[in-house]
């Protein structure tokens, strides 16, 4: 029997995920089956049980990387640094264990972009991402940080990451109209949400280095606009979601996985080469 995997989230059907590893798990000659499961809040412990000595473990999207946390005791320093989990796999004594894989996707994303040194930055969002991203920002010397959102209980958890990790941290609740600081910004929303964000952006601002996590549609309707009016630089989530894929690769299987070949399976659309 082949050994398995699968990106578990709720809705899912969209996720590049089976991609990217399928390519990589090819390349390495590995018969590992990974799959996309769809899998609300209420479903997770379910699926949790269904690992078993085939299983290679989960790769995990909104809305389980909070919620997973209670079921898996063995948490990396990240993990319990950010709050969430994207990462389930077997640990070096084989028991289930949590990674966070989505801070060295940010990372490895803004230093692929070379760009220039980033002092301050912006993030609109305050959900499990947002936290990675505040983490990712950290890693990368970044000493001020702005976070836009309405989630007051939110703001309350990433101002306690922000201290832990010595960031001066500014809250900014989403209202009628924004100004965005710093000389890079990180999206978090959805693509759902993308439209109201437009709404509120003034007008006349000049607009720095955006990252869109949202890909799905690409490129995104905040990355559109973000081109057409204010004429900013856009890095796209899929060259994020590559990078957190590769590191979880290696967290399955122990080897290097294959990057290029990996890039190269996206579809034409998302290709970030």
């Amino acid at each position: 029997m082949s050994l398995k995997a699968a990106v578990l989230g709720s809705p899912i059907s969209h996720s590049l995920s089976p991609t990217l590893h399928r390519a990589a798990y090819a390349a390495l000659g590995r018969d590992i089956d990974y799959t996309a499961i769809d899998t609300a809040t209420e479903m997770l412990a379910q699926r949790l049980g269904e690992l078993d000595s085939n299983s290679m473990g989960y790769s995990l999207t909104m809305p389980l990387k909070r919620d997973v946390l209670g079921f898996i005791k063995n948490q990396s320093e990240l993990v319990i640094q950010t709050g969430c989990a994207n990462t389930v796999y077997r640990g070096l004594d084989q028991d289930w264990a949590l990674e966070n894989t989505d801070v060295f996707g940010i990372v490895q994303t803004i230093k692929y972009a070379n760009l220039a040194h980033i002092d301050s930055a912006s993030i609109i969002g305050s959900g499990a991402t947002a936290s990675s991203a505040l983490s990712a920002l950290s890693e990368l010397g970044v000493t001020e940080i702005t976070c836009y959102a309405r989630n007051q209980a939110a703001f309350s958890l990433l101002r306690d990451q922000s201290e832990l990790l010595g960031v001066i941290f500014h809250t900014v609740h989403l209202e009628r109209e924004i100004v965005l600081a710093g000389d890079l910004v990180i999206s978090t929303v959805p693509s759902s949400a993308q439209k109201q964000i437009i709404g509120m952006l003034k007008k006349e601002q000049e607009l720095s280095v955006l990252l869109d996590i949202a890909y799905n549609p690409w490129p995104s309707e905040l990355a559109g606009y973000w081109r057409m009016h204010h004429g900013g630089e856009v890095l796209s989530g899929v060259e994020m979601l590559l990078w957190q894929a590769w590191a979880q690769v290696e967290l399955f299987t122990g080897e290097q996985a294959p990057i290029e070949v990996m890039r190269a399976a996206l579809p034409k659309e998302f290709s970030t080469g």
